[in-house]
């Protein structure tokens, strides 16, 4: 077995390797990482890379990128995007989440005969967009400020917010699910810790901000940042909330209150934001990646080849036909909303978390798992491609 600083050197490397790779072919980053854990996970290489404490590393670097990207989710998510094309925003996030979902939870509970916890887990992991891959696109194709590049950010916020509400919601399940505990025990606890969190963003962060803030340094300002997102993330696990909640609440609460204190500058919070960003994506997420592709059961796509297929189609299915349903109910042509729904369609990021979240606690099969992932590479190579061409065919 190799030593852990080589286990984490291969893992990197590999990720960069071939997320580069696949940049170069015009597809997402996040397909290249997780196909370098796909391949160190085949039989050999695993055995000699991933020890029991190598892999024990591994998962607490990947954990870590876990948190770190919902504390990113909370510094990004703009409560203000909401006022751009608000109807038009709200009926796309309605239609585009509720639509795969419901298909997702009935196909699971009636077809396959999951259990609803199961079922749940399924269709909100078919709902959830990876915006980060989609306005990575825009940018590549120079659509950013576009109408339809605008349309895709102010409806990816809207769609943050109602992911957000579903996930908290699942993760708060999972606790339950997995620790036995009582609603009313969690209740009490998710109140004590919502008054925390009023403290915290009237005194603790405001304080803590300006603390680290006095020498103006951007080293001091990321201490700063990581002691308020391990603070209020331990206080959350502490009181059965979860910590991924806790991290994303206080990326939200250093935002609003940057935003609203006249003694910080705001573009501090773009320093922070910045900082979080290049160790979150450039180093743990990546890790986090190879860690799913790693626990994906290879022998399993065969077997569950037709759950797959499934899954890919109504993860597509909902969300592009979804869009343009919103679309032309608020107006507008067929044609928009199918290229919106292709560009709101990709997968990768915070789906792949739910199933990673629900395969520890032994709520996921090994199977359902490498389905779901397999969901996410198809419908993030696909989306990309297809709205290309959609695009590229109205230009001429």
């Amino acid at each position: 077995m190799v030593s852990v600083l080589l286990m984490v050197l291969i893992c990197l490397l590999l990720a960069y390797l071939l997320a580069e790779a696949f940049k170069q072919l015009g597809l997402p980053r996040v397909v290249g990482q997780i196909l370098a854990g796909l391949i160190l996970g085949i039989g050999s290489f695993k055995s000699y890379i991933f020890g029991a404490e190598n892999m024990e590393v591994l998962s607490f670097l990947a954990n870590l990128g876990i948190i770190l990207l919902f504390y990113y989710i909370g510094l990004e998510t703009n409560f203000l995007a909401f006022t751009q094309n608000m109807r038009k925003s709200f009926l796309i996030s309605v239609f585009n989440t509720s639509l795969p979902f419901i298909m997702g939870y009935f196909a699971m509970h009636i077809f396959f005969g999951a259990s609803a916890l199961v079922s749940v887990i399924v269709g909100i992991s078919l709902s959830v967009s990876a915006q980060a891959v989609s306005v990575d696109l825009l940018e590549e194709l120079k659509m950013l400020k576009s109408k339809i590049g605008n349309l895709i950010v102010t409806a990816g916020a809207v769609d943050d917010v109602v992911e957000l509400v579903m996930i908290s919601v699942l993760l708060s399940v999972l606790h339950i699910a997995v620790t036995n505990f009582t609603v009313d025990r969690l209740l009490l606890d998710m109140g004590f810790f919502l008054l925390l969190i009023v403290l915290a963003k009237l005194w603790v962060v405001p304080w803590t901000l300006k603390l680290f803030n006095r020498e103006n340094s951007s080293t001091a300002r990321f201490t700063g940042a990581m002691i308020i997102v391990l603070l209020i993330a331990s206080l959350a696990e502490y009181l059965s909330v979860g910590a991924m909640i806790g991290a994303m609440v206080a990326g939200i609460v250093i935002r609003q209150t940057i935003f609203r204190d006249v003694t910080l500058p705001k573009w501090e919070e773009h320093d922070i934001s910045r900082s979080i960003h290049i160790i979150a994506f450039g180093f743990l997420i990546p890790l986090f990646s190879v860690w799913i592709g790693v626990n994906v059961d290879l022998s399993a796509i065969i077997p569950n080849a037709g759950l797959i297929v499934l899954l890919v189609v109504l993860a597509t299915v909902g969300t592009v036909l979804g869009t343009a349903i919103a679309i032309r109910l608020d107006g507008g042509k067929w044609k928009e909303g199918w290229l919106l729904g292709w560009g709101l369609n990709p997968k990768g990021d915070v789906e792949l978390v739910i199933a990673a979240l629900a395969l520890r606690a032994g709520i996921l099969s090994g199977g359902l798992f490498t389905a779901l992932v397999m969901m996410s590479l198809v419908t993030t190579i696909i989306s990309p491609i297809v709205f290309k061409r959609l695009v590229l065919s109205q230009r001429t």
